[in-house]
């Protein structure tokens, strides 16, 4: 049968038909999905409970590649040595994809677009971009990309790495540091239900960055995961998820 007959959306129903059929071998074995606990509102825990727009994107992608799996919360700095390890078979919790990344791991297509933004104290007028960061001392988290990027920010007095990004905001509520970069929804997150109404966002998103569900190079999964990501973006779900999480409509689906 040519691809002409199919069309492109039959075309993709078949091979989703196929893939769910053909994986039924192992659908019977769950998948350990690495989330982490305290990264609002993508993925955390709430009385033993695995929460997040994160958490119930991955219940939609895993219905329609047909995988039952297992959540297990760890802490950020845990993540990439859990999937190394094969303690997790899966990732979903914020993992930017880049380059040095992509090197040890493997990715999904991206399911989600964001950047990092500068936070400040909200009676702060001398920090307003990325430039006036000079001579400051700057706190995110270690490992994350944000880490990275303020590193590479010329003239920065110091750079205070905490295990967890929420010790890093109190650390600028407290005004022990000047500023804070990190990812542009959760810093949303914070501010609006832990701020307190002494932190603000400045300037401009300073980069684009894109998150995928992460795994080992070598994994029986990341192809139907994909699957699931396209079936949800078809469906209307991711869109509904995002609207419920976010407060607003996606400004571009995954795959656009």
């Amino acid at each position: 049968m040519s691809v002409g007959m199919l069309g492109k959306r039959g075309l993709y129903g078949f091979f989703l038909l196929l893939m769910i059929l053909s994986a039924g071998c192992t659908t019977n074995n769950s998948v350990k999905v690495g989330i982490e606990s305290n990264f609002r509102p993508f993925t955390y825990t709430e009385a033993g409970e695995g929460k997040g727009f994160e958490v119930e994107l991955w219940q939609a992608i895993a219905e329609k590649a047909n995988l039952k799996y297992e959540l297990i919360p760890m802490e950020y700095r845990e993540l990439n040595e859990a999937v190394k390890s094969g303690k997790v078979d899966l990732a979903i919790a914020g993992m930017t994809i880049n380059n040095a990344r992509k090197e040890k791991f493997a990715f999904s297509d991206p399911y989600f677009q964001t950047g990092l933004v500068i936070l400040t104290a909200s009676d702060n007028e001398t920090i307003k971009t990325e430039d006036d960061l000079a001579g400051k001392v700057v706190a995110t988290r270690l490992g994350s990309t944000a880490y990275t990027y303020t590193g590479d920010i010329k003239g920065i007095k110091e750079i205070r790495g905490f295990p967890s990004i929420t010790e890093a905001y109190d650390q600028l509520k407290d005004k022990k540091v000047d500023a804070v970069v990190f990812d542009e929804r959760n810093a949303h997150d914070f501010i609006q239900k832990s701020g307190d109404g002494k932190v603000k966002i400045v300037g401009e998103m300073l980069n684009k960055e894109s998150y995928g569900v992460v795994s080992k190079k070598r994994n029986q999964y990341i192809g139907r995961v994909n699957l699931g990501i396209e079936a949800v973006v078809k469906d209307g779900t991711y869109a509904a998820l995002y609207k419920k999480w976010f407060g607003s409509e996606p400004s571009k689906l995954p795959g656009e």
